[in-house]
Formats: structure tokens, C-alpha cells, sequence
């Protein structure tokens, strides 16, 4: 058993630094001044536009209080948009202002340079393997 519980912390250990490396890679690709909840806010509203405040602090586990606070420097500095609903004014939906759009295109570009390094040094079946690996470690751990 102690074999698995090491593997298992490799894998664990490995993911992290994984991680670690693609945000120092991306951070200094992209020149973008965000600490670590704005990146991760700046993430989930390219992935899902038209979100609410509330919406992001869920996906996020952090209070709502703790995403107005990063919102509203986000906004100042024109990373992202509000928009009032016009049925109910109390409710807020997040856009990308025009520094998104350019914080979008340059992350899009990166991941774009990343997958080339991927697909000239990794085989189809194994970028496969991978995926197929990861989609499953992501599933066991929700």
C-alpha cells in the first residue's frame, strides 16, 4: 500500500508543478499584472461570459464580498465589464471590457504555443492517453 500512497503523491506533486510552471510560462508571456484570484476570476468570465458575481464566488469557494472586492479592481482597470440586467437592476452580469478581449487574445496565443510544444513532442495516442488520465483524476476529485 505504501507504493500506491507514493505514487499517488507523485501524481499529485507532478500536477501541482505542472501548474506551477504553465502560470510562471503564461504570466510572463502575457506581461498582464494580476495576482492569483484575478487570474482565476479573468479565467472563468472567458469561459463563461455573463456570469454574476455570485456565480464566480461559487466556482471560485470564496466569499461573495471577496469577488466584488477583486471585480471592482478588475473593472478599473478595464479587465472587465458590468452590465445591469434591465428586468431586475439588482443583478449584475460579468463581461470582458476591452483589456480582457487583449488579456483573451494573448492567453489564446499562449495556449497555442503550449499545444505545439505538445504536438511536437507528444504522439496523438498518447496526447489521448493524457487527456483521457486527467479527465479522470478530475472526475474522482469533484
Amino acid at each position: 500500500m505504501m507504493i500506491i500512497n507514493n505514487i499517488a503523491e507523485q501524481i499529485n506533486q507532478t500536477i501541482e508543478d505542472i501548474w506551477i510552471l504553465l502560470e510562471k510560462k503564461e504570466r510572463a508571456y502575457t506581461k498582464f499584472k494580476l495576482n492569483n484570484q484575478q487570474y482565476v476570476l479573468l479565467t472563468l468570465v472567458m469561459r463563461h461570459p455573463s456570469s454574476s458575481p455570485s456565480e464566480l464566488a461559487e466556482k471560485m469557494d470564496i466569499t461573495k464580498s471577496a469577488v466584488s472586492q477583486q471585480l471592482a479592481k478588475l473593472e478599473r482597470e478595464g479587465y472587465i465589464i458590468r452590465k445591469q440586467l434591465v428586468e431586475d437592476k439588482r443583478t449584475f452580469l460579468i463581461e470582458l471590457g476591452e483589456k480582457g478581449m487583449l488579456y483573451k487574445k494573448e492567453m489564446e496565443a499562449f495556449n497555442q504555443q503550449i499545444s505545439e510544444k505538445y504536438h511536437a513532442n507528444l504522439s496523438p495516442a498518447e496526447l489521448k492517453n493524457m487527456l483521457s488520465a486527467f479527465q479522470k483524476l478530475r472526475e474522482l476529485l469533484e
